[in-house]
């Protein structure tokens, strides 16, 4: 069509008409599966496909990855993984858990079309519209000053005498540039009025202030299929580009509106350890305090939910044992109890309790008693308490740190391969 040279549009019948025709154009194109667009709108859980661009490689699409069947785990992410699907290398640039910055998005975008809202919009539409009205009629004056300017030089070519060669030439190549500055304008002006806003009449006014009214309970309804709602964030975002601050939580987004406008702000995703976590020097200052006062770790925890701190993953709020797991890596101990303090006083150079190996190792208490218990690490019971003294030298330490280095089945896989582990318990077990 951008080759045709004439378009007589309504000479003969038709089946649609030429809106219609230029529309399914427009959605057919919208449609496909390309970088330039965001494709058909589909039935997965991924509220923002075909919108996301990656922030840290250039706006290039974030793809979608769902995990397992969809009616136990409808969950899903967003990664960029422009490197590996054109080029067979590298690895993704960021990932991001879907539900999380979706329900960021459905929080900005129904704010966006909130009455008050909408109301400052068109009104700076409004604005928009006078601004480019004003320029629209410097344009057209400066159009009429480049015509007259050209009719002028028409004239004074057409009066010169055709003896005088010289100064027809240069009449000539006056008027020449005259014509030329004219079509420049002419293609400049006709850019300006392809980007002009569209002027909203008061009937479309009305209806767009009635959906703003309605769109949130429309938003929620059970009936709204989720192309729906993907259709309806189409409508109102162009794109979305996103960037994750570092290997924290937060994530910096940017949201460019149809009409071109930008909204910035900050998501929240989960992230897998709390090291992570963009607060967490603070969060371990706040447990070594609470630790130092004699709080328990229930107590911390409650602390940390009531100062507003959060754990790194999908629960909202800390529970004792991940504050205990957090004290054993870190080595934050509480003021002894006064009966451990009197059973435990007297140990060896070699000797351990249970909380001191594992800040040492790096590794859960949990997972200590579990050695205990499996035979792979040498202990005994205290004759006071109920307490475990751990027996455990220099070289026996640097055999546990192996034993917590190797991944997760590796005995498990040497015992059923045949194969012999290279490391073995010091009297004479097989780990």
């Amino acid at each position: 069509m951008d080759e045709w040279h004439v378009v007589l549009p309504g000479r003969m019948p038709a089946y649609i008409t030429e809106e219609r025709y230029a529309a399914n154009l427009a959605r057919m194109e919208a449609n496909r599966q390309v970088a330039a667009s965001p494709g058909a709108p589909r039935a997965g859980s991924a509220l923002l496909a075909g919108l996301l661009r990656c922030g840290r490689c250039g706006g290039h699409r974030m793809t979608v990855s769902y995990h397992g069947p969809a009616s136990r785990f409808p969950s899903h992410n967003y990664h960029c993984g422009y490197l590996r699907a054109n080029y067979g290398t590298g690895s993704s640039c960021q990932h991001i858990a879907g539900p999380a910055l979706d329900t960021y998005i459905t929080g900005q975008l129904l704010d966006a079309v909130a009455p008050a809202a909408l109301e400052v919009s068109m009104q700076a539409a409004a604005q928009a519209e006078a601004e480019r009205a004003a320029l629209d009629t410097l344009w057209q004056q400066r159009l009429e000053r480049a015509r007259h300017a050209a009719d002028r030089a028409r004239r004074q070519y057409q009066l010169a005498e055709p003896e005088n060669r010289l100064v027809v030439r240069q009449l000539e190549r006056d008027w020449e540039a005259a014509l030329a500055e004219v079509d420049h304008l002419d293609a400049d002006y006709q850019r300006f009025t392809e980007t002009r806003p569209a002027v909203l009449s008061p009937r479309e006014r009305e209806a767009i202030q009635a959906l703003a009214h309605d769109l949130p309970a429309l938003w929620s309804a059970p009936t709204t299929t989720l192309p729906e709602r993907k259709e309806l964030a189409r409508t109102l975002i162009d794109h979305i580009t996103v960037a994750v601050v570092g290997e924290s939580e937060l994530v910096d987004v940017t949201i460019t509106w149809a009409g071109g406008h930008q909204s910035h702000g900050q998501a929240i995703r989960p992230v897998a350890r709390l090291d992570q976590l963009s607060y967490f020097p603070r969060l371990l200052e706040r447990v070594t305090h609470l630790a130092a006062q004699g709080h328990g770790t229930r107590a911390i925890a409650d602390r940390l939910n009531t100062e507003g701190l959060r754990p790194p993953k999908r629960t909202t709020r800390f529970a004792a044992a991940q504050v205990r797991t957090l004290m054993n890596q870190y080595a934050i101990r509480t003021p002894d109890r006064r009966g451990q303090l009197a059973a435990l006083r007297d140990l060896g150079p070699d000797e351990w309790t249970v909380t001191d190996l594992a800040a040492v190792l790096q590794m859960p208490t949990a997972s200590v008693y579990n050695w205990i218990y499996r035979g792979w690490i040498t202990a005994r019971h205290h004759p006071e308490g109920k307490y475990w003294i751990i027996t455990a030298d220099i070289a026996e330490l640097d055999r546990l740190r192996e034993r917590r280095s190797r991944p997760p089945g590796y005995y498990t896989r040497a015992r059923f391969t045949g194969s012999t582990p290279p490391t073995t318990h010091p009297n004479g077990e097989q780990p």
